[in-house]
């Protein structure tokens, strides 16, 4: 007879004697990877379905990718500079080769991480998700920092990126949403795929709020219960081009906008359906654009976006301070209204000594840094090209009862007329340019009203290095660069730079008349 083991000679727990299983002991199980570390071994154990190199990235690209020199360079999706990695070779161009990040060749880099959505490959929408945050702020700040090498200004590189203030996910208060088909012709709601015009489903994007991502949701299904078929331009056939959707921060309503070729009862339904689906829709709006080409929104002769309401409120509000601002379809205002605080904070913050001072801002669109400014400086003039954003600006100055007032047109035109209203008075100029920078000309007719301070705030870190050069070579001098993560996510950087003239100022004649907008 075997000896038996001394463990099976102690007595059973009470629970095991009465038939029932004894409670796992958490300690003892094995921890299931998360959803990150199942991702990232899916990555790790899919095979190539192009054929592959084994190269390493030395740099960034300002749209995000890594890229490999050579004669033909190598975009790689999902690369990282430094790290040796397999590389799948998606298509050869005529100038570059573009390709797609596939495993690492040994150990990933630190600062790799698996990303959070499925949808990472195929929308191409945010980068650099395949980083850690403080891999995201590397790379945003190796970009401005080759940015302002191009011209000799490296030395102005800050040492760090403000983060997003409410986080890199759940930030963005704006979405564009494209209605077409799946390959197989199947009604599909989404966004473009990365480098095409392929549309990919985005349900539950991490960037968006969560209210915004509830009204993808039910604005997808409807639309496919619904039928409503896509626009095509070229055909005039079908409905529905796009959905734009906005949510404000500091009240949580969200204005709705449809974007069709023309007009269909369904639109009206898919309206009800939405305001009935989720309680923080506040309006539904109707927008009829049949152009061929991809802008989303076809502004009249005066430039405003027209539509008609289908249902709920014409606009919604947000905050910027102690600002009111009144948000309507078409209007532009930042996607991410937390950043958007921070930044008036310190502009407030950095122009505080020039208060006393009249503000001009150029390129001013609703007005909410001209307004947020202009209650400290007492009187502010703000200048912006389209039509739309002016008659917003000036309705926003009338809710909002500060002496502000606001011009329509090409800025480089106006600036004589500008100059000669400020003429002697020294004021604070900020610019807050398009991508492309401040127009031909623009930076010089600033110069001739002899301002106090210029506070210039951009999107696009190579024009607004440029814009430095020409502003250095006239004498000023940049104080202060800070850049801020104004999209989490993605590689994009948005920066301030505070310019200080070659000689102080006097302090100026006073402010034309400070007449409150009504």
């Amino acid at each position: 007879m075997s000896k038996r083991h001394p463990l099976n000679e102690v007595e059973p727990p009470v629970a095991m004697r009465r038939g029932k299983r004894p409670a796992a002991d958490p300690t003892d199980r094995p921890r299931r990877p998360g959803r990150r570390e199942r991702a990232q071994q899916r990555d790790a154990d899919r095979p190539p379905r192009y054929r592959t190199a084994r190269m390493t990235p030395d740099h960034w690209h300002p749209d995000g990718d890594a890229v490999v020199p050579g004669e033909l360079p190598v975009d790689v999706w999902g690369g990282i500079p430094g790290e040796p990695a397999e590389v799948e070779l998606l298509h050869t161009g005529r100038h570059r080769i573009v390709g797609r990040f596939h495993a690492p060749v040994g150990e990933p880099h630190p600062l790799r991480r698996a990303p959070v959505c499925e949808h990472f490959d195929a929308c191409g929408g945010c980068p650099l998700m395949h980083l850690v945050p403080a891999g995201q702020e590397r790379a945003r700040l190796a970009l401005l920092r080759d940015a302002l090498a191009e011209v000799g200004l490296q030395a102005l590189t800050p040492s760090s990126v403000q983060p997003s203030p409410e986080g890199d996910e759940g930030y963005r208060h704006v979405v564009k949403l494209v209605v077409g088909r799946s390959d197989h012709g199947h009604l599909r709601i989404g966004t473009f795929a990365r480098r095409t015009h392929r549309v990919v489903a985005i349900p539950g994007c991490n960037v968006a709020t969560p209210v915004l991502r509830r009204v993808m949701s039910v604005v997808a299904h409807t639309i496919i219960e619904l039928d409503i078929w896509p626009f095509d331009p070229q055909t005039g056939r079908g409905t529905l081009r796009h959905v734009v959707m906005r949510q404000s921060r500091s009240h949580g309503e969200v204005l709705v906008t449809l974007v069709a070729g023309g007009r269909n009862r369904a639109l009206g339904i898919l309206a009800e359906r939405l305001s009935g689906a989720v309680g923080e829709v506040a309006g539904v709006h109707l927008h009829l654009n049949d152009d061929p080409g991809n802008a989303i929104f076809a502004r009249d002769e005066e430039g405003q976006v027209p539509t008609v309401k289908l249902v709920g409120k014409d606009v919604i509000e947000e905050r910027l301070g102690e600002v009111t601002l009144a948000i309507g379809p078409g209007d532009f205002y930042q996607a991410n209204p937390a950043m958007a605080e921070r930044i008036a904070q310190d502009l407030r913050e950095l122009l505080a000594p020039d208060r006393d001072r009249p503000l001009l801002d150029l390129y001013c669109g609703v007005g909410a840094f001209t307004l947020a400014l202009g209650r400290e400086h007492g009187w502010a003039l703000g200048v912006e090209v389209v039509g739309g954003a002016v008659s917003r600006a000036r309705e926003n100055a009338r809710r909002n009862r500060i002496a502000a007032e606001f011009l329509a047109g090409d800025t480089v035109e106006l600036l004589p007329e500008v100059g000669q209203r400020l003429e002697g008075r020294h004021p604070v100029v900020m610019l807050d340019p398009a991508r492309r920078g401040a127009g031909e000309g623009v930076l010089a007719g600033v110069l001739a009203m002899q301002p106090a301070r210029i506070a210039y705030l951009s999107c696009n870190p190579r024009a607004m290095a440029r814009d430095l050069v020409e502003l250095q070579a006239a004498g000023w001098r940049v104080r202060e660069l800070r850049a801020y993560d104004m999209f989490p996510q993605t590689a994009h950087v948005e920066t301030l730079a505070l310019l200080d003239p070659p000689e102080a100022v006097g302090e100026g004649l006073a402010a034309p008349r400070r007449r409150v907008v009504r």
